[in-house]
């Protein structure tokens, strides 16, 4: 195995270093196709990685609607020629005329975030109103850029929107967003700079129907962490103050309908986002997770259809578990469907994820100097991995009592300690869902320029 990672590494050199059989360079990524040219605009319907640059140089940035083809939106460009701008071959795009108003490009991306604020009633006052949930139900669908086992139609929950369609509030202290995210009513709550922990709360807990986006690059939660779980402390009293189990399943709403992004988590005192107790549809986007005293981005309990996609992870320890514990089985089998996609694992420790009794679809990650594993085997697990790039671990998957786990032959290994041992009998995630998969060998620079905080405009 190891012989085999090396001579890939081979192969990746000739193409660089110009061997015989080197095509010519190519003025978009492998599987990549032009939408426009420099000076020009053009645009993508939906939330998408955009290359610009020739030569086999690119520049990327997540974009959505109108923008210009040019420098000054990416960042920089490669000289000697016309650069391109160009998407992955699946992507729905257009192209327009070129335009002298290309402010456009960033007015277009925000208009989400210049919803006027309204007031929202206190935790205390906050019910579970059906009519609410079944008013979302209805409508459904998926905000720009959910793809994976969020986006499907699963549960009574047509895709997953959050608050689309609820009044946009800002908050910028942590009773303001305890409040706001507390019921069931749809609302996009904006968090406005650091919210530290207060009276010695852990988790919050947030409703159904709920998009909750941190405003330009500084909104970050210190102390605490998000739990999107009908588990409420209110429930729990009402159920014995139990655990959540299979016999109180009817007891309670569950969660769903929740997007998380654009937020950075930092000493959270339990988990810095779980998704717990029958909740489903949440997307976990663009956010940063420093170490926290658990872990950074939990799914268990019989929690379903979840996508975590383009997080930046430093140096977390238990960064992603999917299933609580290994006696969990008669609750969590069924459920756990979990896609994890273009994250970051940035010197972090373990878990990316750990599988319990679950489906994780693991594709297009970048994990550079992970100290322990990247995925953990747990009992019944179920997982598929494609189009990683891994510059040294130590484990690519640890056994913990699991088996079923495909090392798909898109994957990219610079250095691994052991051998990758793998089953190859994991199911097949395009018999749930399409996703286009980025070249392995392309996603250090992809990851690396796009994952994380601060990198777009929600």
């Amino acid at each position: 195995m190891r012989f085999a990672l090396k001579s890939r590494q081979l192969a990746v050199a000739c193409v660089l270093l110009g061997c015989s059989v080197v095509a010519l360079a190519a003025n978009r990524p492998a599987g990549y196709v032009t939408i426009c040219t420099e000076g020009k605009t053009c645009s993508v319907a939906v939330s998408t990685n955009v290359a610009f640059g020739r030569a086999d140089k690119f520049f990327y940035k997540v974009l959505t609607g109108s923008f210009v083809c040019n420098e000054v939106i990416f960042g920089g460009k490669v000289s000697g020629g016309v650069n391109e701008c160009s998407v992955p071959a699946s992507s729905s795009s257009s192209s327009a005329p070129s335009s002298s108003s290309s402010s456009k490009s960033s007015s277009s991306s925000s208009s989400s975030s210049s919803s006027s604020s309204s007031s929202v009633p206190s935790s205390s006052s906050s019910s579970s109103s059906s009519s609410s949930i079944s008013s979302s139900v209805s409508s459904g669908g998926n905000a720009a850029g959910v793809n994976g086992f969020a986006s499907l139609s699963r549960d009574g929950r047509n895709g997953t929107n959050g608050g689309a369609g609820g009044p946009t509030v800002v908050v910028s202290s942590f009773a303001a967003l305890r409040d706001a995210i507390a019921d069931n009513t749809p609302r996009i709550v904006q968090i406005s700079g650091t919210i530290n922990a207060e009276g010695g709360v852990k988790m919050i807990n947030v409703g159904s129907n709920k998009s909750i986006h941190g405003i330009g690059a500084t909104a970050k939660l210190v102390g605490f962490g998000l739990d999107v779980s009908g588990w409420t402390p209110a429930v729990r009293t009402a159920n014995g103050n139990t655990e959540c189990t299979p016999d109180k399943a009817a007891n309670f709403n569950h969660v769903n309908n929740v997007i998380i992004r654009n937020i950075t988590f930092d000493a959270y005192a339990d988990d810095g986002v779980q998704v717990s107790c029958y909740s489903h549809h949440v997307w976990i986007d663009h956010n940063t997770f420093y170490p926290g005293t658990d872990g950074a981005a939990d799914v268990k309990r019989g929690s379903d259809w979840v996508t975590i996609s383009w997080n930046h992870f430093i140096g977390t320890d238990k960064t992603m578990l999917l299933g609580h514990d290994d006696a969990n089985g008669p609750q969590d089998r069924g459920h756990l469907h979990a896609t994890y996609h273009h994250n970051w694992l940035d010197r972090s420790i373990s878990r990316h994820p750990r599988v319990r009794f679950g489906q994780a679809h693991v594709y297009n990650n970048y994990a550079n100097q992970v100290q322990s594993y990247i995925v953990g085997l747990g009992d019944e697990c179920d997982i598929f991995a494609d189009g990683n790039y891994i510059d040294y671990v130590n484990v690519v998957g640890k056994s913990y009592g699991g088996t079923v786990f495909t090392w798909d032959a898109t994957n990219y290994a610079v250095e691994v300690d052991d051998p990758i041992v793998q089953s190859g009998t994991a199911f097949n995630p395009r018999s749930y869902y399409s996703y286009t998969l980025d070249p392995g060998v392309n996603i250090p620079t992809i990851v690396s320029q796009s994952a994380g905080a601060g990198k777009i405009v929600p």
